[in-house]
Protein backbone atom coordinates (compact mmCIF):
# COMPACT_ATOMS: atom_id res chain seq x y z
CA UNK A 1 0.00 0.00 0.00
CA UNK A 2 1.32 3.43 -0.99
CA UNK A 3 0.07 6.28 1.22
CA UNK A 4 -0.09 9.62 -0.58
CA UNK A 5 -0.93 12.89 1.15
CA UNK A 6 -2.73 15.31 -1.18
CA UNK A 7 -2.44 19.02 -0.34
CA UNK A 8 -4.27 20.85 -3.16
CA UNK A 9 -3.76 24.31 -1.65
CA UNK A 10 -5.23 27.47 -3.16
CA UNK A 11 -6.13 29.04 -6.50
CA UNK A 12 -5.67 26.58 -9.36
CA UNK A 13 -4.22 24.03 -6.92
CA UNK A 14 -7.38 21.90 -6.61
CA UNK A 15 -7.93 21.91 -10.40
CA UNK A 16 -4.46 20.72 -11.35
CA UNK A 17 -4.27 18.31 -8.43
CA UNK A 18 -7.45 16.63 -9.69
CA UNK A 19 -5.65 15.81 -12.95
CA UNK A 20 -2.82 14.16 -11.02
CA UNK A 21 -5.32 12.17 -8.96
CA UNK A 22 -6.75 10.71 -12.18
CA UNK A 23 -3.31 9.31 -13.01
CA UNK A 24 -2.69 8.09 -9.47
CA UNK A 25 -5.97 6.19 -9.41
CA UNK A 26 -5.10 4.62 -12.75
CA UNK A 27 -2.05 3.04 -11.13
CA UNK A 28 -4.35 0.22 -10.00
CA UNK A 29 -4.14 -1.03 -13.59
CA UNK A 30 -0.41 -1.53 -12.99
CA UNK A 31 -0.79 -3.44 -9.76
CA UNK A 32 -0.41 -0.65 -7.22
CA UNK A 33 -2.60 -0.17 -4.17
CA UNK A 34 -3.00 3.50 -3.37
CA UNK A 35 -4.36 5.21 -0.26
CA UNK A 36 -5.11 8.92 -0.76
CA UNK A 37 -5.23 11.21 2.27
CA UNK A 38 -6.46 14.79 1.79
CA UNK A 39 -5.61 17.82 3.91
CA UNK A 40 -4.96 21.57 3.79
CA UNK A 41 -2.10 24.01 3.31
CA UNK A 42 -1.88 27.74 2.58
CA UNK A 43 -4.83 30.13 2.50
CA UNK A 44 -7.49 27.44 2.77
CA UNK A 45 -5.77 26.21 5.94
CA UNK A 46 -5.74 29.75 7.34
CA UNK A 47 -9.48 29.97 6.75
CA UNK A 48 -10.14 26.66 8.49
CA UNK A 49 -7.52 26.51 11.23
CA UNK A 50 -6.03 30.04 11.52
CA UNK A 51 -2.66 28.67 10.41
CA UNK A 52 -1.17 28.02 6.94
CA UNK A 53 -0.02 24.57 8.07
CA UNK A 54 -1.43 22.72 11.06
CA UNK A 55 0.62 20.49 13.35
CA UNK A 56 -1.73 17.66 12.41
CA UNK A 57 -0.53 17.85 8.80
CA UNK A 58 3.08 17.71 9.95
CA UNK A 59 2.32 14.56 11.96
CA UNK A 60 0.67 12.97 8.92
CA UNK A 61 3.69 13.86 6.79
CA UNK A 62 5.97 11.90 9.10
CA UNK A 63 4.02 8.71 8.44
CA UNK A 64 3.44 9.02 4.71
CA UNK A 65 5.16 7.71 1.59
CA UNK A 66 4.57 10.66 -0.74
CA UNK A 67 3.34 14.26 -0.45
CA UNK A 68 1.72 15.85 -3.50
CA UNK A 69 1.19 19.59 -3.22
CA UNK A 70 -0.65 21.96 -5.55
CA UNK A 71 0.14 25.62 -4.85
CA UNK A 72 -0.59 28.28 -2.25
CA UNK A 73 -1.54 31.94 -2.07
CA UNK A 74 -4.08 34.30 -3.55
CA UNK A 75 -5.57 37.79 -3.52
CA UNK A 76 -7.86 36.88 -0.64
CA UNK A 77 -4.98 36.79 1.84
CA UNK A 78 -2.93 39.78 0.63
CA UNK A 79 -3.79 41.80 3.73
CA UNK A 80 -3.84 38.85 6.10
CA UNK A 81 -1.31 39.04 8.96
CA UNK A 82 -0.64 35.34 8.31
CA UNK A 83 0.50 34.58 4.77
CA UNK A 84 -0.32 31.33 2.90
CA UNK A 85 3.29 31.08 1.73
CA UNK A 86 4.36 30.60 5.34
CA UNK A 87 2.86 27.12 5.04
CA UNK A 88 5.38 26.23 2.32
CA UNK A 89 8.32 27.53 4.34
CA UNK A 90 7.08 25.67 7.41
CA UNK A 91 6.64 22.28 5.74
CA UNK A 92 10.09 22.55 4.16
CA UNK A 93 11.69 23.43 7.51
CA UNK A 94 9.74 20.95 9.66
CA UNK A 95 10.49 18.04 7.32
CA UNK A 96 14.07 19.23 6.67
CA UNK A 97 13.45 19.29 2.91
CA UNK A 98 16.83 20.80 2.14
CA UNK A 99 17.02 20.23 -1.63
CA UNK A 100 14.62 20.99 -4.44
CA UNK A 101 15.31 19.36 -7.83
CA UNK A 102 13.72 21.06 -10.82
CA UNK A 103 14.13 19.43 -14.25
CA UNK A 104 14.13 21.86 -17.16
CA UNK A 105 13.25 19.43 -19.91
CA UNK A 106 11.55 19.63 -23.29
CA UNK A 107 12.10 16.90 -25.91
CA UNK A 108 10.77 19.19 -28.65
CA UNK A 109 13.68 21.60 -28.12
CA UNK A 110 16.36 19.17 -26.93
CA UNK A 111 16.44 20.84 -23.52
CA UNK A 112 17.51 18.74 -20.54
CA UNK A 113 19.18 20.09 -17.42
CA UNK A 114 18.53 20.16 -13.66
CA UNK A 115 18.36 23.05 -11.23
CA UNK A 116 19.20 21.93 -7.70
CA UNK A 117 18.03 24.60 -5.30
CA UNK A 118 18.93 24.80 -1.62
CA UNK A 119 15.57 24.88 0.15
CA UNK A 120 16.11 25.10 3.89
CA UNK A 121 18.33 28.11 4.38
CA UNK A 122 19.35 31.43 2.92
CA UNK A 123 17.48 34.71 2.98
CA UNK A 124 14.04 33.09 3.32
CA UNK A 125 14.93 31.71 6.75
CA UNK A 126 17.82 33.91 7.96
CA UNK A 127 17.43 36.01 11.07
CA UNK A 128 17.14 38.80 12.00
CA UNK A 129 14.37 39.86 9.67
CA UNK A 130 11.51 42.28 10.00
CA UNK A 131 10.26 45.83 9.61
CA UNK A 132 11.30 48.48 12.11
CA UNK A 133 11.48 52.22 12.57
CA UNK A 134 14.52 54.31 13.30
CA UNK A 135 15.40 58.01 13.29
CA UNK A 136 17.41 59.10 10.23
CA UNK A 137 18.34 62.81 10.04
CA UNK A 138 15.73 63.49 12.71
CA UNK A 139 13.05 61.86 10.54
CA UNK A 140 11.24 58.68 11.73
CA UNK A 141 11.90 56.18 8.93
CA UNK A 142 10.62 52.66 8.32
CA UNK A 143 13.06 50.07 7.05
CA UNK A 144 12.84 46.37 6.20
CA UNK A 145 15.63 43.86 6.61
CA UNK A 146 16.36 40.22 5.78
CA UNK A 147 19.45 38.14 6.44
CA UNK A 148 21.15 35.89 3.88
CA UNK A 149 22.93 33.23 5.94
CA UNK A 150 24.35 29.76 5.26
CA UNK A 151 26.42 27.45 7.37
CA UNK A 152 28.91 24.98 5.92
CA UNK A 153 26.79 21.90 6.71
CA UNK A 154 23.86 23.27 4.69
CA UNK A 155 26.15 23.93 1.74
CA UNK A 156 28.02 20.63 1.94
CA UNK A 157 24.93 18.40 1.92
CA UNK A 158 23.50 20.17 -1.13
CA UNK A 159 26.78 20.09 -3.05
CA UNK A 160 27.33 16.40 -2.31
CA UNK A 161 23.86 15.63 -3.63
CA UNK A 162 24.59 17.63 -6.77
CA UNK A 163 27.92 15.94 -7.44
CA UNK A 164 26.46 12.48 -6.91
CA UNK A 165 23.59 13.20 -9.30
CA UNK A 166 26.10 14.47 -11.82
CA UNK A 167 27.90 11.10 -11.86
CA UNK A 168 24.91 9.63 -13.72
CA UNK A 169 24.56 12.53 -16.13
CA UNK A 170 27.09 14.57 -18.14
CA UNK A 171 29.48 15.08 -15.22
CA UNK A 172 29.21 18.84 -15.50
CA UNK A 173 28.18 21.20 -12.69
CA UNK A 174 27.57 24.93 -12.76
CA UNK A 175 27.37 26.73 -9.44
CA UNK A 176 25.55 30.07 -9.48
CA UNK A 177 26.34 32.64 -6.79
CA UNK A 178 27.25 36.28 -6.17
CA UNK A 179 30.67 35.72 -4.65
CA UNK A 180 31.97 39.11 -5.78
CA UNK A 181 29.58 40.77 -3.32
CA UNK A 182 27.98 38.33 -0.84
CA UNK A 183 29.93 36.64 1.94
CA UNK A 184 27.49 33.74 1.98
CA UNK A 185 28.45 33.15 -1.67
CA UNK A 186 32.15 33.44 -0.87
CA UNK A 187 31.76 30.61 1.65
CA UNK A 188 29.64 28.67 -0.86
CA UNK A 189 32.38 28.89 -3.50
CA UNK A 190 35.14 28.01 -1.04
CA UNK A 191 33.33 24.81 0.00
CA UNK A 192 32.51 23.98 -3.64
CA UNK A 193 36.19 24.15 -4.58
CA UNK A 194 37.08 21.90 -1.65
CA UNK A 195 34.42 19.23 -2.39
CA UNK A 196 35.18 19.22 -6.12
CA UNK A 197 38.63 17.77 -5.35
CA UNK A 198 36.88 14.50 -4.48
CA UNK A 199 35.15 14.41 -7.87
CA UNK A 200 38.00 14.91 -10.29
CA UNK A 201 36.02 13.48 -13.24
CA UNK A 202 33.34 16.18 -12.91
CA UNK A 203 33.93 19.60 -14.48
CA UNK A 204 32.91 22.57 -12.34
CA UNK A 205 32.08 26.08 -13.47
CA UNK A 206 31.15 29.14 -11.39
CA UNK A 207 28.86 31.87 -12.67
CA UNK A 208 27.63 35.07 -11.07
CA UNK A 209 23.85 35.19 -10.93
CA UNK A 210 23.52 38.26 -13.15
CA UNK A 211 25.56 36.74 -15.99
CA UNK A 212 23.94 33.33 -15.46
CA UNK A 213 20.48 34.74 -16.23
CA UNK A 214 21.77 35.71 -19.69
CA UNK A 215 23.58 32.44 -20.36
CA UNK A 216 20.56 30.36 -19.37
CA UNK A 217 18.59 31.88 -22.21
CA UNK A 218 21.32 32.27 -24.83
CA UNK A 219 23.30 29.06 -24.26
CA UNK A 220 21.07 26.71 -22.28
CA UNK A 221 22.55 23.64 -23.97
CA UNK A 222 25.82 24.29 -22.12
CA UNK A 223 24.22 23.38 -18.79
CA UNK A 224 23.59 20.01 -17.19
CA UNK A 225 23.38 20.41 -13.40
CA UNK A 226 22.99 23.84 -11.84
CA UNK A 227 23.36 24.16 -8.08
CA UNK A 228 22.51 27.36 -6.29
CA UNK A 229 21.07 29.04 -3.22
CA UNK A 230 17.44 29.29 -2.18
CA UNK A 231 16.62 32.70 -3.61
CA UNK A 232 18.68 32.35 -6.80
CA UNK A 233 17.17 28.92 -7.47
CA UNK A 234 13.70 30.31 -6.98
CA UNK A 235 14.30 33.06 -9.55
CA UNK A 236 16.20 31.22 -12.28
CA UNK A 237 13.89 28.19 -12.36
CA UNK A 238 10.96 30.51 -13.08
CA UNK A 239 13.05 32.20 -15.76
CA UNK A 240 13.90 28.85 -17.35
CA UNK A 241 10.21 28.04 -17.69
CA UNK A 242 10.32 30.26 -20.79
CA UNK A 243 12.55 27.66 -22.43
CA UNK A 244 9.92 24.93 -22.06
CA UNK A 245 6.99 27.09 -23.10
CA UNK A 246 5.21 27.97 -19.86
CA UNK A 247 5.75 28.23 -16.13
CA UNK A 248 2.97 25.67 -15.87
CA UNK A 249 5.28 22.98 -17.27
CA UNK A 250 7.90 22.81 -14.53
CA UNK A 251 7.79 20.00 -11.94
CA UNK A 252 9.89 19.56 -8.82
CA UNK A 253 10.78 17.19 -6.00
CA UNK A 254 11.87 18.30 -2.54
CA UNK A 255 13.86 15.80 -0.49
CA UNK A 256 15.40 15.35 2.94
CA UNK A 257 18.06 12.95 4.22
CA UNK A 258 15.46 10.31 5.11
CA UNK A 259 12.74 9.04 2.79
CA UNK A 260 10.18 11.84 2.71
CA UNK A 261 9.62 13.36 -0.73
CA UNK A 262 7.35 16.26 -1.60
CA UNK A 263 6.31 16.71 -5.23
CA UNK A 264 4.87 19.98 -6.56
CA UNK A 265 4.79 22.12 -9.69
CA UNK A 266 6.97 25.23 -9.64
CA UNK A 267 4.25 27.74 -10.50
CA UNK A 268 2.07 29.84 -8.24
CA UNK A 269 -1.64 29.67 -7.51
CA UNK A 270 -2.74 31.94 -10.41
CA UNK A 271 -5.87 33.21 -8.61
CA UNK A 272 -6.91 35.23 -11.68
CA UNK A 273 -7.69 32.03 -13.61
CA UNK A 274 -8.77 29.80 -10.71
CA UNK A 275 -12.05 28.00 -11.30
CA UNK A 276 -12.05 28.65 -15.06
CA UNK A 277 -10.78 25.19 -16.09
CA UNK A 278 -7.97 26.72 -18.17
CA UNK A 279 -4.93 26.11 -15.94
CA UNK A 280 -1.99 24.12 -17.27
CA UNK A 281 -1.70 20.80 -15.36
CA UNK A 282 1.58 19.69 -16.95
CA UNK A 283 3.76 20.82 -14.04
CA UNK A 284 1.98 18.61 -11.54
CA UNK A 285 1.71 15.73 -14.04
CA UNK A 286 5.46 15.89 -14.64
CA UNK A 287 5.88 15.90 -10.85
CA UNK A 288 4.14 12.52 -10.94
CA UNK A 289 6.67 11.43 -13.55
CA UNK A 290 9.35 12.15 -10.95
CA UNK A 291 7.33 10.39 -8.25
CA UNK A 292 7.09 7.21 -10.31
CA UNK A 293 10.84 7.23 -10.90
CA UNK A 294 12.21 8.32 -7.53
CA UNK A 295 9.61 7.01 -5.05
CA UNK A 296 8.05 4.02 -6.80
CA UNK A 297 11.37 3.21 -8.49
CA UNK A 298 9.44 2.45 -11.67
CA UNK A 299 11.24 3.96 -14.66
CA UNK A 300 8.88 2.21 -17.10
CA UNK A 301 5.80 3.87 -15.59
CA UNK A 302 7.65 7.17 -15.35
CA UNK A 303 8.52 7.10 -19.05
CA UNK A 304 5.00 6.03 -19.96
CA UNK A 305 3.48 9.07 -18.26
CA UNK A 306 6.14 11.42 -19.63
CA UNK A 307 5.53 10.36 -23.22
CA UNK A 308 1.75 10.38 -22.73
CA UNK A 309 2.01 14.07 -21.82
CA UNK A 310 4.22 14.96 -24.76
CA UNK A 311 2.19 12.83 -27.16
CA UNK A 312 -0.83 15.03 -26.39
CA UNK A 313 1.27 18.13 -27.08
CA UNK A 314 2.66 16.63 -30.30
CA UNK A 315 -0.94 16.15 -31.50
CA UNK A 316 -1.47 19.90 -31.09
CA UNK A 317 -3.54 19.86 -27.90
CA UNK A 318 -2.56 22.36 -25.22
CA UNK A 319 -3.96 24.73 -22.61
CA UNK A 320 -4.37 28.38 -23.48
CA UNK A 321 -1.10 29.55 -21.89
CA UNK A 322 0.87 27.50 -24.46
CA UNK A 323 -1.00 28.58 -27.58
CA UNK A 324 1.77 30.86 -28.89
CA UNK A 325 4.31 28.02 -28.73
CA UNK A 326 2.28 25.56 -30.80
CA UNK A 327 1.18 26.31 -34.36
CA UNK A 328 -2.26 25.02 -35.42
CA UNK A 329 -2.91 24.16 -31.80
CA UNK A 330 -6.26 23.11 -30.37
CA UNK A 331 -6.95 24.74 -27.01
CA UNK A 332 -8.47 22.37 -24.49
CA UNK A 333 -9.44 22.71 -20.84
CA UNK A 334 -7.55 21.57 -17.77
CA UNK A 335 -9.88 18.61 -17.33
CA UNK A 336 -9.76 17.66 -21.01
CA UNK A 337 -5.96 17.66 -20.96
CA UNK A 338 -5.93 15.49 -17.84
CA UNK A 339 -8.43 13.07 -19.37
CA UNK A 340 -6.38 12.71 -22.57
CA UNK A 341 -3.15 12.05 -20.68
CA UNK A 342 -4.89 9.54 -18.47
CA UNK A 343 -6.33 7.74 -21.50
CA UNK A 344 -2.92 7.29 -23.14
CA UNK A 345 -1.35 6.44 -19.79
CA UNK A 346 -3.76 3.51 -19.45
CA UNK A 347 -4.36 2.30 -22.98
CA UNK A 348 -1.41 3.26 -25.15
Amino acid sequence: MINILILPGDGIGPEITNQAIKIIKSCIFYGYKINLIYNYIGGVSIDKFKTPLSENVIKICLNIDVILLGCVGGYKWINSPIKPEEGLLKIRKKLNLFANIRPIKCPFKNIDFLIIRELNGGIYYGKPKGISKQIINNIPTWYGYDTEIYNEQEIIRLLKLSFNLSLNRKKKITSIDKANVLYSSKLWRKILNYISKNYKNISVNNLYIDYATIELIKNYKKFDIIVTSNIFGDIISDQCSLLTGSLGMLPSISINNKSICLFEPCHGSAPDIAGKDIANPIGILLSLVMMFEYTLNNKILSNKLFYSIYKILSYGFCTIDMKKYFFNSKIISTNEFGDLVNYYFIYD
